[in-house]
């Protein structure tokens, strides 16, 4: 293994991540070819990081823990759904953050700068954290897509959101295969 396709992650719970994953039944094949990302897969991107040669994984890990030590875990809830670039020309379906995102964003701020010693350089577009919850293949009715959405009932549980997660991403033929390769966890601040 010469290089590792990475990505830092916020871990999403799994009940959670079990009822996004069904929330595309409701969507109309007439929406379009959509790939719905599986609710095993399901998490909260901070950084992608691409093609990360396997020698870098460590110290890169050991960034990771140190850039988060200091940050505290926060309260996490679901948001509005949204699509990318919009709805009229949806490429992403997306679900964001009612509560947490102005943490998530301080937290990638926090991680950004400790990545650059490992050759990685910080993204210039503005951070929008979010959830993938499906990839627009073909076009279809955006209507019914942006209909369908409108009508789903999200979780409405608040979780902490508690460690950064570098991952590993494997495509296979059944979609893409998420393995955990270093848990960053974030400074405790429950004392009870």
């Amino acid at each position: 293994m010469s290089a590792v396709r990475a990505f830092i992650a916020l871990p999403v719970p799994g009940d959670v991540r079990r009822h996004l994953g069904r929330l595309h039944e409701s969507v109309p094949p007439a929406a379009g070819r959509i790939t719905w990302v599986k609710p095993e897969a399901i998490h909260l991107t901070c950084i992608f990081l691409g093609d990360v040669p396997a020698e870098r994984v460590v110290p890169l890990g050991e960034s990771l823990r140190e850039a988060v030590a200091e940050m505290p875990a926060f309260e996490t809830a679901l948001g509005e759904v949204g699509a990318f670039p919009d709805f009229r020309r949806p490429r992403v379906v997306w679900i964001g953050l009612e509560q947490g995102a102005e943490a998530a964003i301080a937290l990638k701020e926090r991680i950004e700068p400790a990545l650059v010693p490992h050759g990685f350089t910080p993204e210039d577009r503005p951070y929008h954290p979010h959830i993938t919850l499906g990839r627009v293949r073909s076009d279809g009715k955006v209507r019914e897509l942006e209909h369908a959405a409108a009508h789903w009932v999200l979780p409405f549980e608040h979780w902490m959101s508690g460690e950064a997660v570098l991952y590993r991403s494997e495509r296979t033929r059944t979609g893409p295969v998420y393995t955990p390769l270093v848990h960053a966890p974030l400074l405790c601040t429950n004392h009870g």
